[in-house]
């Protein structure tokens, strides 16, 4: 047979054809394979060796394709296939492909442009940080107190008049920056200048630079923004007009989130634990909230136990359990364990109202509130009160919202402990921004505050459903301070499902709006400029959901209806929105570095968008309609499964962009007048929402839960007894029901030839080193656990003090420093890494969406994406 690179296009063409027809290949299969056929012979050049190579040996290279008797997916094969040839499987053992040869030489051009680039951006760095080191420096500390007050007021004034003519030079400066019109290449120019400035500054770890990082993004992105609203609005039709201002809306709002988020933290203040006076009878009296109100019992007793065990003077500490359900059960244990039990006979105003009335038969002159899930180390009360002992304004002192059992993301998305979890970025990094402007959030659970100043305003807030940050924003109001410490000091439960997570943020999502509404920061008297941004950007933060919808939908108005969303060049978005987009991401991970895993941000935003788009709407028409919900926590799941109903409107935002991207293919192959720019950026824009959609549906592929109780990780080295001889371990987990334990001796299995059941103790150090010794059996081996550990089930007597269980809980739960514990190993998370873990989890997210297809479409629809996964060359082809 003549080799068909010997023959004309044409020939090729033909006689393939015929080829097909010959062996009964269906009228759609020759029309889309010749389609692609014919566009083959007429952009590759099949003459040149390396493809004559691949066409010679396309057999062996595609198994799953017969060229002979081709189907209608077949292209889509071969370019799967081809993409997984070049980038994971090379040709032969041994041998690279052509195609790996020629992508190897394009990484070799663009290591070297990135080695200039580097080159370039050290010396700038070198000369940016010369001029850094000749600025005045810059200091933290308070003006000395011995400093008169004559030189003090003329010293304050000149810093104010100061700081005015820098303000307004900067804006002037910002506005003409903003503003000055550019032609292409004068905007090129002036991105490339302040590319290479963001390249400097990124390398020098300054907190000058990081303002200046600052200053570049806004300018570049207000820059963007100018040119959008002046230049790029289609007003054709009211329909484009519609679309058109929709998305810059989005973008003004996104613009306005990321400047307030700059100034929230653009000096965080990393505030360290304030020492107590030595005398502990100048201690304050603490009360020791811990409101409940449906939550079973097991789940309330690691948080009463560890209370009850906080580092404090006796006489000077007492622990209330709030029960607001009045079950006798719980008395009974609040009784027993040494804890006060207070209930009321009217349940108004939830979790708000149940703390305000506890207030009314209890006298201490702190506050402790902690969830009924939230575990205190028992260094918790030293590592806060001291703030509130030193400064008499301080009315509330915060600490970091910890959990000990993985949340919905982490367990879902299969994250390590070591990434930061989803609420990290607030709760550890903003909560120290706020406290920078003396604007810090109460956050319902694990804070210490004054009573008197929760007299003054009326108690906690009952005006809303997020009583917390309502009752901090009035403690402001009335001149109080507040105080962040950035230590974790307690532990709790984090939500079990993903469904149980959107119920929570949507009651957080409406309460934020309603004090938007009822109590708005920007507005009143009694905050400084500082707390009323901190404030307001709180509370925009969960407007987020219509604006992160349209982000979804913005390239379908083009793809299915021709309107032009940017009614721009291909070249001039290239030009504004490529920049815009590079700094304020560069810019962030610089921010949020170890705070914010890369590209998280728009996956945990597209979680919640569909929810809490309604709450937020119907709290800014009617603040007022809405109730408290309780977050069920401390469920089981049996089996794995994918919560369909929860996803579906994620189902629709991704049935939406594949029709978008199908259409965008349409238009490429079958328009009479592509434009190509214009469908490559559009077509870019949905294949990144789709890995956003992707990855957000792995996240509602609920997990197996068997525990009962979370495990814990805990490394120390315990004593095992074993019929009367002690048997050095290591503990490796504990839980609320015992510990797991390992061999301390490699090899070891001092467990081997134990029965289930068998009677043993275990004897565990506190945080002191004093031994704590607890009877206790084995339990059965776990056949899915393969660390060669075991499980020792703790057996606690049936005491009416608890007295065991207590030590237990001092000794695990409320060990000192336990929650504080930094990760073993660093998080790597550069750019790059973030986005291919956000293509692994939209792989994830799809591939868990076939597996769970509900009945006989699953079979048909496995057997067709396992027709298109790449398979290893066949050996033996001929």
């Amino acid at each position: 047979m003549q080799h068909p690179t010997t023959e004309n296009p044409k020939q090729v063409f033909s006689r393939r054809l015929e080829i097909w027809r010959a062996n009964d290949a269906g009228a759609a299969a020759r029309f889309v394979n010749g389609f692609f056929l014919a566009l083959l012979l007429v952009f590759i050049p099949l003459e040149h060796g390396p493809f004559r190579a691949v066409a010679a040996r396309k057999t062996e290279l595609y198994p799953q394709v017969d060229f002979d008797r081709p189907r209608v997916l077949d292209p889509l094969r071969i370019l799967i296939q081809t993409a997984w040839l070049i980038f994971v499987k090379p040709a032969r053992p041994g041998e690279r492909s052509p195609w790996s040869r020629a992508v190897t030489g394009v990484v070799r051009i663009l290591r070297a442009l990135g080695a200039v680039i580097a080159r370039a951006g050290e010396a700038w760095g070198a000369f940016c940080l010369a001029l850094v080191r000749r600025l005045p420096a810059l200091s933290d500390e308070e003006e000395s107190k011995d400093e008169s007050a004559k030189s003090g007021r003329s010293s304050r004034r000149a810093r104010g008049a100061l700081l005015w003519i820098s303000v307004v030079l900067g804006l002037a400066l910002a506005a003409l920056c903003i503003t000055q019109p550019f032609n292409l290449q004068g905007q090129a120019v002036f991105l490339t200048f302040m590319f290479f400035s963001m390249v400097a500054l990124v390398r020098v770890k300054a907190r000058i630079t990081l303002m200046l990082l600052f200053v570049i993004s806004i300018v570049v992105s207000a820059r963007y923004l100018w040119w959008r609203a002046t230049a790029t609005l289609n007003t054709n039709t009211w329909i484009d007009v519609v679309f058109t201002s929709l998305l810059l809306g989005a973008e003004l709002y996104a613009f306005c989130v990321m400047v307030l988020g700059y100034f929230q933290v653009c000096w965080a203040m990393d505030r360290k634990v304030c020492p107590l006076p030595e005398d502990e009878k100048t201690w304050p009296v603490v009360d020791v909230f811990i409101p409940t109100y449906n939550e079973a019992l097991e789940i309330i007793k690691p948080t009463v136990y560890a209370a009850l065990n906080l580092d404090w003077p006796e006489e000077k500490l007492r622990v209330h359990l709030l029960d607001d359900g009045s079950r006798p059960a719980f008395e009974t244990f609040a009784r027993a364990a040494g804890a006060n039990y207070i209930k009321r006979d009217e349940h108004k105003h939830a979790k708000a109202g149940n703390i305000n009335h506890a207030m009314t038969v209890t006298s201490g002159e702190m506050i402790v509130i902690f969830d009924c899930d939230h575990v205190p180390s028992r260094d918790f009360l030293k590592s806060t009160v001291g703030w509130l002992v030193k400064d008499p304004r301080i009315a509330l002192v915060q600490t970091p919202h910890h959990f000990y059992s993985p949340d919905p993301f982490e367990k879902n998305m299969h994250l390590e402990r070591a990434q930061p979890i989803e609420n990290s970025l607030f709760h550890d990094f903003i909560q120290k921004g706020n406290d920078t402007w003396n604007a810090t959030m109460f956050c319902g659970s694990s804070a210490v505050m004054r009573r008197s100043a929760l007299e003054e305003v009326g108690g906690i807030a009952v005006e809303t459903v997020t009583e917390d940050a309502h009752t901090s924003l009035k403690l402001n109001r009335r001149g109080w301070k507040s105080a962040f410490i950035s230590r974790p000091v307690a532990s709790g439960l984090s939500t079990d499902t993903l469904a149980a997570h959107i119920g929570q943020r949507i009651r957080w999502a409406r309460g934020m709006i309603q004090i938007l509404r009822l109590d708005c920061p920007l507005l009143g008297r009694g905050l400084t400029l500082a707390q009323r941004l901190c404030f307001f950007n709180a509370m925009l933060h969960f407007l987020h959901g219509l604006p992160r919808i349209i982000f979804l939908l913005a390239p379908l108005p083009y793809m299915l209806a021709d309107v032009y969303v940017i009614y721009a060049t291909a070249a001039s978005i290239f030009a504004y929105v490529i920049p815009h987009m590079v700094h304020s991401a560069v810019t962030n991970q610089r921010l949020q570095h170890g705070y914010r895993y890369p590209f998280l941000s728009g996956v945990y935003e597209t979680v919640l968008s569909w929810y809490i788009l309604v709450p937020t709407t119907v709290a800014l028409i009617a603040p007022k309609i809405g109730k408290f919900n309780v977050t069920a926590k401390g469920g089981v799941i049996d089996s794995k499964y994918l919560d369909w109903h929860i996803s579906k409107p994620y189902l629709v935002l991704i049935a939406l962009n594949f029709a978008g991207l199908a259409m965008g293919f349409w238009k490429a192959f079958f328009s009479p007048e592509p434009e190509y720019l214009t469908l490559a950026i559009n077509m870019g824009w949905i294949v990144y929402n789709l890995m956003i959609l992707g990855a957000t549906m792995s996240v509602a592929v609920e997990e197996v839960q068997k525990d009962r109780y979370p495990r814990i990780d805990l490394k120390l080295p315990v004593t095992v007894e074993i019929d009367g001889r002690a048997v050095p371990a290591q503990m490796l987990q504990f839980s609320q029901e015992g510990v797991r334990v390992g061999s301390a001796a490699a090899g070891a299995d001092p467990f081997a030839e134990l029965p289930e059941g068998a009677a043993l103790s275990v004897t565990v150090p506190d945080d002191e080193g004093a031994p704590e010794k607890f009877p206790a059996h084995l339990a059965p081996a776990d056949p899915e656990k393969t660390d060669g550990a075991r499980d020792l089930i703790i057996d606690f007597p049936d005491d009416p003090a608890r007295t065991d269980e207590k030590r237990f809980n001092r000794v695990t739960f409320a060990r000192r420093g336990i929650w504080a514990r930094t990760p073993e190993k660093p998080v790597d998370d550069r750019f790059i890494t973030g986005f291919l873990e956000l293509g692994r989890l939209a792989l994830y997210g799809y591939r868990s969406m076939i597996e769970f297809l509900p009945g006989r479409t699953l079979p048909a629809v496995r057997d067709l994406v396992r027709s298109l996964l790449p398979r290893s060359p066949r050996a033996d082809a001929s």
